[in-house]
């Protein structure tokens, strides 16, 4: 499911608002949402998630824009700006993370509504665009250039990119009991990808010929390769989002020599790089509690014990492709010994790893505890200088490759939804 998809859910419970006459909180899918007093438990409706953004039509037919001319019935004033972005924020001092609506909302599409049933999931219906991923106008701008920029000269098809990291509250249906869960920190940074992987090679055309007669020319060979989360890099001098892509190479070049045939490594880079910050400050101001702000300061960056203008990483996955394509990867225990032989950092296991019981309300509750933490103000756990971007469950569950879900602070997710409607997210476009 994708992280930014509308959510057919039901309401699960409902619990009043002081000094409120006509709203409540509920709880869908695990979320604090922000709804009509009317609602009951067992109502069916539509979960937005933060960092979804409307379309024009649904908030237009559902007069959503606080600009009533924008609206269908312009004597009605929604709460969405033009931006049209759903985000995690505080309202009337209640924690909203999302945006729930009726499974009406959605008859504009022309799409019979009464036969969706929770669980399902769409980003349009019956053709028509009902929401997407925010992605603001520098970022749109910049994926664009990526775009027409010519195709690699290498060929790489077994360098692959990191499995999607789904949300864990929504995807708790795919743990089953017995699997070995492992908890980690999860950094605000970038992804990095180093691999010793097999490529093809482009022959001319004359020893292209020739093969074709009698193979004596080779057509593949391994190769050292550097990657960001979706973009084969093929040399330092590349200019990414952040300028010079030279900073993944150096690190790069510090892996490589403990690379196998086919074995690839997958990596988050926090701290800087060619003299600003990986990732964008945030603004503590943005929680609107003065207590973040006495205690991080207004501006948090992400540098998690990096010394201004360097850079450092941690390894959280690592994976061996065989000849023909087949991929294994190494349990969360195997990395972190590789990475510990070698001098790396892994990624940190909040808890020991353990075998799932079963128990999702257990399991929830362990994770919400472990990402929150407010008796420190959700202290990151390896940067008590910033707030915890979240934690990461992953889940080794008998099949070749592991399963990665992600459960973000509420405090990052705030601030997060703020400076993405201003900054390029480097996740987006590299």
């Amino acid at each position: 499911m994708s992280n930014y998809k509308a959510i057919v859910a039901k309401v699960t419970e409902t619990l009043p608002i002081q000094g409120a006459d006509k709203i409540q909180v509920a709880k869908v899918l695990g979320e604090t949402v922000i709804v009509s007093k009317d609602l009951e438990v067992g109502y069916v409706g539509i979960l937005f998630l933060p960092g979804t953004q409307l379309s024009e039509d649904y908030c237009h037919h559902n007069n959503l824009y606080r600009e009533k001319e924008k609206n269908l019935d312009q004597t009605k004033a929604g709460f969405f700006e033009n931006t049209r972005r759903v985000r995690a924020q505080p309202f009337m001092k209640i924690k909203s993370d999302g945006y729930f609506a009726p499974l009406s909302s959605v008859d504009y599409t022309g799409f019979d509504s009464s036969t969706l049933k929770p669980g399902d999931s769409f980003e349009e219906l019956d053709g028509v665009q009902v929401c997407k991923k925010y992605l603001n106008e520098k970022a749109v701008k910049e994926m664009k250039a990526q775009k027409n920029k010519p195709p690699k000269k290498k060929l790489a098809p077994f360098f692959r990119e990191h499995v999607d990291t789904e949300q864990f509250k929504h995807n708790l249906h795919k743990i089953n009991k017995g699997d070995l869960i492992s908890i980690q920190s999860k950094r605000h940074g970038t992804s990095q990808r180093a691999g010793y992987m097999k490529i093809g090679l482009e022959l001319p055309k004359w020893k292209q010929l020739i093969n074709k007669l009698y193979p004596v020319f080779p057509v593949e060979k391994y190769d050292y390769l550097v990657g960001t989360r979706r973009v084969l890099l093929d040399t330092p001098t590349k200019e990414g989002f952040h300028g010079s892509e030279a900073y993944r190479f150096e690190i790069a070049n510090q892996i490589f020599p403990y690379l196998s045939k086919g074995m690839q490594v997958y990596l988050e880079v926090v701290g800087w790089a060619n003299g600003k910050p990986i990732m964008s400050p945030h603004s503590t101001k943005d929680l609107k509690d003065k207590a973040y702000t006495v205690k991080y300061g207004e501006q948090m960056i992400y540098k998690y014990g990096a010394l201004e203008g360097t850079c450092k990483f941690h390894i959280y996955r690592i994976s061996l492709t065989t000849e023909d394509g087949a991929t294994v990867d190494y349990t969360q225990q195997q990395v972190v010994q590789w990475c510990k032989d070698r001098g790396f950092d892994p990624a940190f296991d909040i808890v020991e790893p353990f075998v799932y019981d079963g128990n999702q309300s257990a399991l929830i509750e362990l994770v919400d505890r472990l990402t929150e933490r407010p008796e420190v103000l959700t202290e990151d756990y390896h940067d008590p200088s910033v707030i915890s971007e979240g934690v990461i469950v992953r889940c080794d569950c008998g099949g070749l490759t592991p399963k990665f879900f992600k459960n973000k602070s509420y405090a990052f997710k705030v601030m997060e939804g703020i400076i993405s409607e201003k900054e390029v997210d480097i996740e987006d476009v590299s």
